[in-house]
């Protein structure tokens, strides 16, 4: 084209021939898919965690004035140590990744002591962040979490140590032993404990009280060394939730009376729920199952195997756990029948003997469309918004970590109303398939399990961690939901949790039923809550699907009674109940430090145990440390077709050529 006579002079000819060749020869070059590499450095300094222990214990033992130096002096380190190019993080128990500006300024009121936690929380945040050392501020005192001087910690420990290890004249109510369940129409212990120090041969008086009133009174003359035990028999005639609190009256010269009292919860009960465990076949399944019912002592369980006898039915079930029942070979038919006409609220745990038409049938709140011979390897997933009853937090991570099982490959429906506790996760992929449901029902509720395999759960559990906790709160909980079965009426509230502790927020969840006995939403309910003390609130919320249900926060500890109302169809429904807050008062127990675990701990780290009155020493031995600034690559190669500087520079090259020719005379 620039070769021909034109308007142009000669330069101008050649600049526009070699405008349009490089814009042709960049759009080519795209052709070769080209990409672009970048490598940029970034100096991360070395990250020192001041981890202070704000436990009570720390607060109520600790002298304050000198409590308040050390934090002052603790401070002031944070600030010369980033003077000298360090990174100073503080920490405390508080939850969150709310920063703590000054540690003099930390309020102890943490109800527990977990330093393996407060330690591992500065580990996980700055695992990648060049994590130097931590810095463990404590009185030692541990009451809650594994023992950090048998856990591995990336980052060397230099433990500062708080607290009074000098024994301190003290009278210590140090346990309270008891039944949790217990039974109307007979008599109970609640056995405490009582230890001393320099008070050997003195009288105490000891309280058993209910509702501020003593309803019980012992004196007892303290040993010389060592602990004794005094005993209470208590009975009570109707079921229902009892709080004691026993009192050991203070003595003259005692340190603090903090550690003088204690609670007891516990729950009376007309009987044991009778639990039905029935199996076409000997399984391993079954041995798991029952070692998980019965670690709840409200649970009777009975274990019967195929090939079943004519059911009799001679004690009344409260709820039935069938293992792959209805069977392809009609073992134990028989048995489901009968269960079904005595409306007995069932569990059904299915596998390949599962005859899916019959379960089909059972209208159990999920049902397989063409079932095939295949299998999905499936691993559980906590569905966190089921709230019929409230789970551990580390229950989340647990399950996740639980093997996969065969089940059924095929289309699962779940009905309307069935609510999932847990999703089928297959490989990485999670998937919004059901693996155990329950179907709510204010008669006959039942629950599916999709999987024949949950015994290597249980197994997997204890193994991994040393006990099946989450496996059998899991199965029990949902077993006690199905065996506390609703009558006809219309409108159920209950607590998320048998027992509350003090630091936990209260939570009631509703169910609503219309006159068919279909759960229904929507509804305006309202509560009144009587205290310990008999002071009443009110309150008032919504029933929604899915909904958070009415949260009172954190309660003072003591039995809680409600009574719930709504208005439907223009008739009053009601219903009522009662829950525990528990107090366990566990940071004053201890008035003495522990010294010698933060010595093991400094030891495992190769470190030394400091005293407030050396921080000067803990700040040469950081410095002395010399630890490393670390210089981290970070290379991105990106396809220049991603890259929109590209495109704009064509886009320049088009238009300086036609600019050119316009400016010039022609286009």
């Amino acid at each position: 084209m620039y070769r021909r006579k034109g308007p142009w002079s000669t330069g101008l000819r050649v600049l526009l021939a070699t405008l349009r060749a490089l814009l042709v020869a960049l759009v080519c070059f795209l052709l070769l898919e080209p990409y672009t590499r970048r490598i940029t450095q970034e100096e991360i300094k070395p990250r020192v965690v001041l981890a202070l222990d704000n436990s009570q214990s720390v607060g109520l033992f600790t002298p304050k004035e000198s409590l308040n130096g050390t934090l002052q002096g603790l401070d002031a380190l944070a600030e010369r140590l980033q003077d000298k190019g360090y990174e100073v993080v503080r920490e405390t128990f508080q939850e969150g990744d709310t920063a703590v500006n000054l540690l003099a300024t930390v309020p102890f009121q943490a109800p527990i002591t977990n330093l393996h936690a407060l330690v591992s929380k500065g580990e996980s945040a700055y695992r990648n962040q060049n994590l130097a050392a931590t810095v463990l501020v404590s009185d030692g005192i541990h009451n809650q979490g594994p023992t950090p001087t048998f856990q591995l910690y990336r980052a060397p420990i230099y433990p500062l140590a708080l607290g009074d290890t000098v024994a301190k004249r003290d009278v210590v109510l140090e346990e309270v032993q008891y039944n949790k369940i217990n039974y109307t129409g007979t008599s109970f212990p609640v056995v405490a404990r009582i230890g001393h120090s320099g008070y050997g041969g003195a009288s105490v008086t000891v309280l058993l009280q209910e509702g501020g009133k003593t309803v019980q009174r012992k004196t007892v003359s303290l040993p010389r060394a060592g602990t004794l035990e005094t005993t209470f028999q208590v009975s009570a005639a109707q079921p229902g939730k009892k709080y004691y609190e026993v009192r050991v009256q203070p003595l003259s010269g005692e340190f603090t009376d903090l550690n003088n009292r204690r609670h007891a919860y516990l729950e009376v009960v007309k009987g044991k729920l009778k639990i039905l465990l029935a199996a076409a076949a000997p399984h391993p399944d079954i041995k798991a199952l029952r070692s998980a019912l019965l670690t709840n002592p409200l649970l009777d369980v009975e274990v019967v195997l195929g090939p079943f006898q004519n059911p009799t039915f001679k004690t009344p079930y409260d709820a039935a756990v069938l293992h792959q029942i209805p069977n392809l070979s009609n073992v134990g038919t028989p048995w489901l029948r009968r269960l079904q006409t005595a409306k007995v609220p069932t569990f059904y745990l299915l596998g390949a003997q599962t005859d899916y038409n019959a379960f089909n049938a059972l209208q159990a709140g999920v049902r397989l469309n063409r079932p095939s011979g295949q299998y999905d390897q499936v691993q559980p997933v906590l569905n966190n918004g089921f709230r019929r009853f409230s789970t551990e937090p580390i229950a989340q991570d647990r399950i996740k970590a639980w093997p996969p099982t065969a089940v059924t490959f095929g289309e699962w429906n779940v009905q309307a109303g069935t609510e999932v506790l847990l999703y089928q996760q297959i490989g990485s992929v999670r998937s919004t398939k059901p693996l155990l449901v329950y179907k709510p029902g204010p008669v006959v509720p039942a629950a599916v399990l999709l999987t024949d395999g949950s015994w290597q759960w249980r197994l997997n559990e204890a193994t991994e961690h040393g006990s099946s906790q989450i496996y059998d709160e899991l199965m029990t909980h949902l077993v006690q939901l199905l065996a506390n079965r609703r009558n006809q009426k219309r409108l159920h509230v209950y607590p998320v949790k048998d027992e509350f502790d003090v630091t936990e927020e209260v939570s009631l969840q509703t169910d609503v039923f219309n006159t068919v006995q279909e759960e229904i939403f929507g509804q305006n309910i309202s509560l009144t809550l009587t205290h310990p003390d008999g002071k009443q609130t009110q309150h008032r919320f919504r029933h929604e699907q899915g909904g958070e249900g009415l949260k009172l926060g954190n309660l003072a500890p003591g039995v809680y009674r409600y009574a719930a109302s709504a208005r439907l169809d223009n008739q009053n429904q009601s219903d009522t109940g009662e829950l525990v807050v528990q107090e366990q008062n566990l940071e004053s127990l201890l008035a003495v430090a522990d010294h010698e675990l933060l010595r093991q701990v400094a030891q495992r780290s190769e470190t030394r145990l400091y005293y407030p009155a050396q921080l000067a020493q803990l700040e040469q031995d950081l410095l002395k440390a010399d630890f490393k600034t670390v210089l981290r690559s970070h290379q991105e190669e990106k396809d220049l077709l991603e890259q929109s500087w590209y495109y704009f520079l064509l886009l320049g090259l088009a238009c300086a050529e036609w600019a050119l020719r316009r400016f010039y005379g022609s286009l």
